[in-house]
C-alpha cells in the first residue's frame, strides 16, 4: 500500500500546480447563483399571455392533453399496442366508477383529507380522459358530479397543504378536459371553488399571512417533496383558469411563485453528482410526478417550461432511480420509502420524453405490459417512442464523493445486485439513522433488505426501531437509550471502482463518535464472475466495547453450528453467507429493538422480519467481513470462497497511479486524483503510514491534510 500512495503522490505532486484549480471546483463546492436565474422565465401575467397567444382566449383542453392528443390516444382502440393496453384499462376503471357513490369528506386520523383528494383526483382525471376518449357523456356526468361534491365540502383542508394540492390538480384537469361540456354556470361554479379552496389558500402560503398549517412548506428551506407537489398542482390550476376574468390576476401571482420556488428547489434537491434524491426513491416519484406535471402543463399551454426542468441533476436522477432499483424493478428502501416497492413509474414516460432519451421509460413500458397502470401513462405515452428494449447501460454506478453505489453482474433478472447507502442522516426530510446500509437480491428475489417507513404519527418515531440504525443493514455500536448513530452525519462515498471487482468504500466515523468509534470504514465489493458480494467492516474504538452487525431478511435463515457461515433461503433461492476474516460468529435474531433501546409502543409488526446479526464484546480494533454467494439448488457451501483483504487493498495494482488504467497518466488522472484526495476524510488518512518519498523528504498525515486544504481552499 506504501508505494501504491508514493506512487499516487508524487504524481500529484508534478501534475498540481499545471492543472487550475477551477477545472474540478465545481464539482467541490457548489454554487447557488443559478437558482437565481430562473432560466427564461420572467412572470406569471407573461406565462398567461404566452398561453392566450398560443391557444386563443378560452382554448381547452391545454393542461398536458390537446384536441390532438386525444385524436390521436384514439387512433390505439383496439390495436396490438402498449397505448391499447392502457386505453382497455382506462375504460374498465371509469367503468368501475360509474356506480360507486361520490367521496366524502373524511379526515380519518383527525390529520389528513389526503386519500380522498387522491381518490378524487384518480377518479376525475380516469373520467374525463374516458369522455374525451370514448365520447360516451355518462364519464363527462359522473365526473361532473364528482367535482360537484367536493365543492360542497367545507374546505379542501388547507391545514394540511397537501390535501388542497392533489384536490386543485383534480379540478385542473376536470376544469379543462370537461371545459366544452360543461354549460357556463358550471364552468362558473367549479372555477370559484378552486380560486377559493385552492388559488387563494396557497397565496397565504406564498404571502405568509397568519394562517394555520401543520407544515409551512413554502416556508421551510431547503424543504422536501411538497415544494413540487404543491408548486406543481397550483400552477396546473393557475392555468386551468388564468385566461378568465376572475382568476387572472391570482393565477398570474400563483405561477409566479410556484414557478420560482419549483425552480430553485429542483437544484437544491437532486444531486448534481450523482442525480441522488436525498429522500429515496418513493419520495423521488412523488415529487418528480408533480414536476412532470409542472413542466408538461407550462409547455402544453404557454409552448415552454421556461427551463424548470432543464437541469442536469434531475437527468442524472433517473441513473439514481435506475441503479439504485433492483433487476425486478423494486427499491433499495432506505428512508422513508416502503419495503422494495416497484420503481416502473409513470414519471420516467414523461423524462424519457423531455430528454428526448427513450431508454428511461423502459422500466415503466416492462410494467404497464406486466399489467401496471395509472392515468398519468396516457398523459406522456408515445407508441412511436416506445424503446424495442432495455438498452445496454453500464453494470456499476457510483463515484467519490456521492451518496450511493450500486453494482450487478448482468441487467438480467437471474443476476446479482448490491447496492451501499451513504449519505447524511437528516430526519426532518425522511431520512433513518440507515448509513452504512446494503441490500442483495439475486435471481430475482431480495436476500438482504430494508423494512421501510414507520408510521408518521408514532411518539418518540425518531427512537423506533425501523428508524435506528438497528433496523437496518449496518451496525451498531455501544448501544444505549441514545441515537444509535449521529443525526445530520455526512459519509459519502471514499472509494469506488467498476469492473470484475467493483467497489465502493465509505468512511462512517462521523456516524459513530458518538458511540465511542475512532474509526469506522465500509467497503462493498462485488467479485462478478464469482457472484460474490463482500461486506467488510474496519472498525477501532476509542476503548473496548459492544459491536453488533446485522442484516434484515424475509427468509429461512440456518446457522452452521460453529456459527461461521448461514444459509438464507428465500422462495426456492438460496445464499451462502461466511465470514472470510477471523472475527465473529452468526446468530439469528427477531427485528426488534435491543434491551438497551428506549420503549415506543405501537411500531410497525417486524415479525415478518429476522436478522443475521454478529455481535462483538470487549472488542476495540476489528475487522468484520463477510462473503454472500448464492448456491445452487444442491449446494449447501459454495465451491469458491474469496480470501480477505484489507480494504486498502482493493484497488488493483495497474489502477494506482494510473486512474484510466490506459497505461498512460494523464491531465484525466490528475483532475481524478485530486477530487480524490479531497473526498478523503482525515480519519481515513490517520490508517495510513507515511509516505517515505527517498533521500529525506517523508510526506506524513500532516502533510496529506495540509496538501488537500490547500486544494480546498484553491492554492
Amino acid at each position: 500500500m506504501k508505494n501504491h500512495l508514493t506512487g499516487i503522490l508524487l504524481i500529484l505532486i508534478m501534475v498540481m500546480g499545471l492543472i487550475p484549480y477551477t477545472v474540478f471546483a465545481e464539482d467541490v463546492v457548489s454554487g447557488s447563483s443559478q437558482a437565481e436565474n430562473y432560466g427564461s422565465f420572467i412572470d406569471g401575467e407573461q406565462v398567461i399571455c404566452d398561453m392566450i397567444e398560443k391557444n386563443g382566449m378560452y382554448a381547452h383542453p391545454r393542461i398536458i392533453m390537446s384536441e390532438e392528443k386525444f385524436a390521436k390516444l384514439k387512433t390505439h382502440i383496439g390495436d396490438d399496442s402498449v397505448t391499447a393496453i392502457l386505453l382497455d384499462k382506462l375504460r374498465s376503471e371509469a367503468d368501475r366508477t360509474l356506480d360507486m357513490p361520490v367521496c366524502q369528506y373524511e379526515i380519518p386520523d383527525g390529520i389528513r383529507l389526503l386519500e380522498t383528494s387522491k381518490r378524487i383526483q384518480r377518479r376525475v382525471a380516469a373520467l374525463a380522459m374516458a369522455y374525451n376518449i370514448f365520447g360516451d357523456e355518462i364519464y363527462a356526468e359522473r365526473c361532473y358530479a364528482e367535482l360537484e361534491a367536493a365543492c360542497n365540502f367545507k374546505d379542501w383542508n388547507p391545514s394540511h397543504f397537501l390535501d388542497t394540492a392533489e384536490m386543485s390538480t383534480a379540478f385542473a384537469i376536470g376544469y379543462d378536459w370537461l371545459y366544452n361540456w360543461m354549460s357556463d354556470d358550471q364552468r362558473t361554479f367549479i372555477r370559484k371553488n378552486l380560486i377559493e379552496k385552492g388559488l387563494t389558500q396557497v397565496m397565504e402560503d406564498f404571502e405568509d399571512k397568519p394562517r394555520t398549517r401543520t407544515y409551512r412548506w413554502y416556508q421551510d428551506y431547503p424543504g422536501d417533496n411538497w415544494k413540487l407537489v404543491c408548486t406543481g398542482s397550483m400552477s396546473m390550476a393557475a392555468l386551468a383558469v388564468g385566461d378568465e376574468a376572475d382568476a387572472r390576476t391570482i393565477a398570474s401571482e400563483v405561477l409566479t411563485y410556484a414557478y420560482k420556488e419549483a425552480y430553485s428547489f429542483i437544484r437544491r434537491a437532486y444531486s448534481e453528482k450523482d442525480g441522488t434524491y436525498s429522500e429515496g426513491l418513493g419520495y423521488w416519484d412523488y415529487a418528480t410526478y408533480y414536476l412532470g406535471l409542472h413542466s408538461s402543463s407550462l409547455a402544453s399551454a404557454a409552448g415552454t417550461d421556461y427551463g424548470l426542468a432543464d437541469f442536469e441533476g434531475l437527468r442524472k436522477s433517473v441513473d439514481f432511480i435506475r441503479y439504485m432499483s433492483s433487476n425486478t424493478s423494486r427499491s433499495f428502501s432506505f428512508g422513508d420509502d416502503r419495503d422494495s416497492q416497484d420503481t416502473g413509474w409513470s414519471v420516467l414516460l414523461w423524462l424519457a420524453d423531455y430528454y428526448n432519451s427513450y431508454d428511461i421509460s423502459a422500466a415503466r413500458i416492462k410494467s404497464i405490459k406486466n399489467g401496471s397502470f395509472l392515468y398519468f401513462d396516457l398523459l406522456w405515452i408515445d407508441e412511436d417512442k416506445i424503446p424495442a428494449s432495455d438498452t445496454a447501460v453500464p453494470t456499476d454506478w457510483g463515484e467519490v464523493g456521492a451518496s450511493n453505489a450500486s453494482f450487478r453482474n448482468t441487467w438480467d433478472e437471474s443476476g446479482i445486485v448490491a447496492a451501499l447507502h451513504a449519505g447524511e442522516n437528516n430526519y426532518k426530510y425522511h431520512g433513518h439513522y440507515d448509513l452504512g446500509s446494503f441490500y442483495i437480491e439475486s435471481n430475482g428475489e431480495r436476500f438482504f433488505t430494508d423494512l421501510g417507513n414507520e408510521n408518521y404519527e408514532l411518539p418518540d418515531r425518531r427512537y423506533s426501531y425501523r428508524i435506528r440504525a438497528e433496523g437496518h443493514n449496518t451496525l451498531v455500536i455501544n448501544p444505549s437509550q441514545e441515537l444509535d448513530q449521529q443525526e445530520g452525519a455526512e459519509c459519502l462515498i471514499s472509494g469506488f471502482s467498476g469492473g470484475n471487482e467493483a467497489f465502493a468504500v465509505t468512511d462512517l466515523t462521523a456516524a459513530y463518535e458518538p458511540s465511542g468509534a475512532e474509526s469506522v470504514v465500509r467497503g462493498l465489493k462485488m467479485i462478478k464472475d464469482k457472484e460474490c458480494v463482500i461486506i467488510q467492516d474496519e472498525i477501532t474504538l476509542k476503548a473496548p466495547g459492544d459491536i453488533y452487525w446485522f442484516a434484515h431478511t424475509k427468509g429461512q435463515i440456518e446457522v452452521a453450528d460453529d456459527g461461521r457461515s448461514a444459509v438464507v433461503t428465500v422462495g426456492s433461492e438460496k445464499m451462502w453467507v461466511g465470514f472470510i476474516s477471523d472475527a465473529g460468529s452468526f446468530t439469528v435474531m427477531d427485528a426488534e429493538p435491543l434491551p438497551t433501546s428506549p420503549v415506543v409502543p405501537n411500531q410497525a409488526d417486524n415479525s415478518d422480519y429476522r436478522k443475521l446479526a454478529v455481535h462483538l464484546t470487549n472488542t476495540k480494533t476489528t475487522t468484520i467481513s463477510v462473503a454472500c454467494i448464492p448456491l445452487d439448488q444442491s449446494e449447501m457451501r459454495p465451491s469458491w470462497i474469496p480470501s480477505a483483504e484489507a480494504i486498502s487493498e482493493w484497488i488493483p495494482q495497474s489502477k494506482a497511479g494510473d486512474v484510466n488504467n490506459d497505461g498512460e497518466f494523464n491531465i484525466s488522472d490528475a483532475v481524478l486524483l485530486q477530487k480524490w484526495l479531497l473526498a478523503v476524510p482525515d480519519t481515513y488518512l490517520v490508517n495510513w503510514e507515511a509516505a517515505d518519498l527517498g533521500a529525506d523528504n517523508r510526506i506524513d498525515v500532516f502533510d496529506l491534510c495540509l496538501m488537500r486544504q490547500k486544494l480546498v481552499n484553491g492554492q
